[in-house]
């Protein structure tokens, strides 16, 4: 039979949940800092290059300032002001954003590849979405920071939940998840019907699984969700946040 437990952390996996990288950044003490900066930087630099894009600026500015915004954000030590008693760990960095990019003024030329070495580099992680976006006319850059985020964790729980499928050799039960609750290209849902027959399996094997696998995503999504909340009574509005802003 499966085993329907998370994962544990035995095995030594850097922690990904946002207020403990967060103190693992702020201390320059720890190996782990450079880490923790990285990976703050790769989980929050869509919502910082979607709000410049949505702010006016060209693809390249775009791609220029968030690598700027990120090398300054490092440089000055920022992270040394988040502190989870004055607010979310996104709006203090949305804060930040605005004042820098206030402080850059219209005519300032963005620094170019001033990131030290040991920082991950934005042009590394730009794909073909960040190629070809173009910002909506009613789309506000702090709408489109925030519903970036939302995608943003919730792209992190579905990796971590492919992972864990694939580990226990059960990722057709991943696709069949994301075939049921995440629509295609044209919007559509598969029946239940339709994945029986695409995955080789009966109706009811199919709502086992699906089942299993919501479980478990939901129990991901509340894991990763807990660290960036106050108390464990919030995460339930942290989520329907999340529901909220992806539109789903």
């Amino acid at each position: 039979m499966i085993d329907e437990s998370l994962p544990s952390n035995e095995g030594g996996e850097f922690p990904r949940t946002a207020w403990t990288l967060i103190r693992h950044a702020q201390d320059a003490d720890v190996a782990e800092r450079m880490p923790a900066l990285n990976q703050l930087i790769a989980n929050y630099w869509k919502p910082v290059f979607y709000f410049l894009r949505a702010k006016g600026h060209s693809f390249h500015n775009a791609e220029d300032l968030t690598q700027d915004f990120f090398t300054r954000f490092c440089e000055r030590d920022w992270i040394r002001r988040a502190d989870p008693a004055r607010g979310r760990f996104r709006t203090f960095l949305l804060t930040i954003l605005v004042r820098f990019l206030s402080d850059c003024g219209p005519r300032r030329a963005p620094l170019q590849a001033r990131f030290e070495q040991q920082l991950v580099s934005i042009a590394s992680m730009i794909g073909d979405d960040e190629r070809s976006y173009e910002p909506g006319i009613d789309e506000t850059p702090e709408a489109v920071f925030m519903q970036r985020w939302a995608q943003s964790v919730v792209g992190q729980v579905l990796e971590q939940l492919r992972r864990l499928c694939h580990a226990e050799g059960r990722l057709p039960w991943h696709d069949l998840f994301m075939a049921s609750y995440f629509a295609d290209g044209e919007g559509r849902h598969a029946s239940h019907q339709d994945l029986a027959e695409k995955f080789g399996m009966t109706r009811e094997q199919v709502r086992h699984a699906l089942k299993v696998v919501k479980d478990r995503f939901m129990r991901l999504l509340r894991a990763e969700v807990r660290d960036q909340v106050d108390s464990e009574r919030d995460i339930n509005e942290e989520i329907r946040e999340l529901i909220e802003l992806l539109g789903a």
